[in-house]
């Protein structure tokens, strides 16, 4: 699929389906909720989303609960009276935390389960009314309790277990059609890598070339001649890297927020992959796609024995020309290599001729491929990925997740 006919198809519900059960499990786990009334603002400026009280924030993550369910009603033209009382529970329950009175651990728990009432009617009724948006939902939902903040290195390797990494692939393949460009296949490969990567981590043994991103900085560094050797043999042992070292545990899980907010930020359409490639992320891709042309150009040959068998023939009757012709030297290996030079050229000109029929078919789906693992690398994070600023990478490791936290006296993650 071409990216104009991807984002063609795209359905900007479903991204916001997306960003629905990633913010209601934020609400949930996330986010303080209030413990009695909340103070007033600063009147010396106006605040941004970051300042916003613990109350402010969960009003405005229902509030866009009735947002989206506004506009998934609109399109499946369901009754909206219905939709106005998703939330009428849970913002009761969050009115009634803001009491100054005994009781507040009561109310908070009473709010919490409110939260946890409304996503079980969100994830029903999304279901109901469209399978893709009860996926997407679920799909967000779970990204953001893989990737919570503030796991320690034996809570990450069990939020990266298989068997629960398992479903998001599924989630991610049923809805790659549904969400912007690249986005689904990208995210797919880098929660694959992150996988990997944990579960090296957590069983002490290497990472080989296919379980990390070219852009891994661990990655050992390949000789040049190597290197040359792997452009010319794409499937000898020359052309695959040598294992690397997984990164430190803590580091893990240090950046797996933020690393949950990247994969977030391009399914919900908020950034775009192709916006994310710079141009040494298409040379990288441009070279995998060459390497695979050869690849391709070998396997072709081998379909076609009668080839070698011609080119042997060829070999053998230059040598019996350049013996038995009578003649120079000069003039005997200008005719061998006339003759060599014409029948290559016929040869060339039948693969070319083969080859050109399979290229006009596989092309697109083949660059389409590249592109989407170049994005993967593009959003994984260090320690896994390059950083794509050197210079902001310090401010993003202290931001931890860009502001999400755990819930804490005096702190409030931004819904999103």
């Amino acid at each position: 699929m071409t990216d104009t006919s991807a984002a063609a198809s795209a359905d900007p519900l479903v991204s916001a389906c997306v960003r629905l059960g990633w913010q209601l499990e934020e609400l949930f786990g996330r986010c303080d909720v209030p413990e009695g009334p909340q103070p007033g603002y600063s009147l010396d400026r106006l605040i941004g989303l970051s300042k916003l009280s613990s109350y402010d924030v969960q009003r405005l993550g229902l509030d866009e609960v009735d947002f989206v369910m506004d506009q998934v009603a609109a399109k499946v033209t369901a009754p909206q009276t219905a939709v106005a009382a998703f939330t009428a529970d849970a913002r009761g329950k969050l009115d009634a935390t803001l009491q100054d009175a005994a009781g507040a651990d009561q109310r908070r728990i009473q709010y919490l389960q409110a939260l946890a009432s409304l996503h079980v009617t969100l994830l029903t009724t999304l279901t109901a009314a469209g399978s893709s948006y009860g996926k997407a939902y679920g799909l967000g939902r779970a990204l953001a309790d893989t990737t919570r903040p503030h796991q320690d290195p034996v809570q990450l390797a069990e939020s990266f277990q298989r068997y629960r990494i398992g479903q998001l692939y599924v989630w991610l393949d049923d809805l790659a059609s549904l969400l912007p460009p690249n986005s689904a296949h990208a995210v797919a490969q880098s929660l694959t890598w992150w996988q990997q990567a944990v579960s090296a981590t957590t069983a002490g043994t290497m990472l080989s070339a296919g379980d990390r991103p070219a852009t891994y900085p661990g990655s050992p560094a390949v000789p040049r001649w190597k290197q040359a050797g792997g452009a010319l043999m794409p499937r000898s042992s020359l052309a695959r890297p040598p294992d690397a070292q997984p990164p430190d545990a803590a580091q893990l899980a240090a950046a797996a927020a933020r690393q949950g907010r990247q994969w977030l930020r391009v399914l919900d359409g908020e950034k775009l992959c192709t916006d994310l490639l710079t141009p040494q992320d298409y040379v990288r891709a441009g070279e995998r796609l060459a390497s695979r042309w050869a690849d391709m150009a070998v396997r072709m040959i081998r379909t076609m024995p009668w080839l070698l068998i011609l080119l042997a023939v060829l070999l053998a009757a230059v040598i019996l020309a350049l013996i038995y012709i009578p003649g120079s030297a000069v003039a005997r290996w200008a005719t061998g290599t006339a003759a060599v030079a014409g029948t290559l050229s016929a040869i060339w000109k039948l693969i070319q001729t083969r080859l050109g029929s399979i290229a006009s078919q596989v092309e697109q789906p083949l660059w389409g491929a590249e592109l989407n693992t170049a994005a993967a690398e593009a959003i994984t994070v260090p320690p896994l990925g390059a950083s794509q600023d050197p210079d902001w990478e310090p401010a993003f490791q202290q931001a931890g997740a860009g502001g999400a936290g755990a819930p804490g006296p005096g702190r409030t993650a931004p819904p999103g």
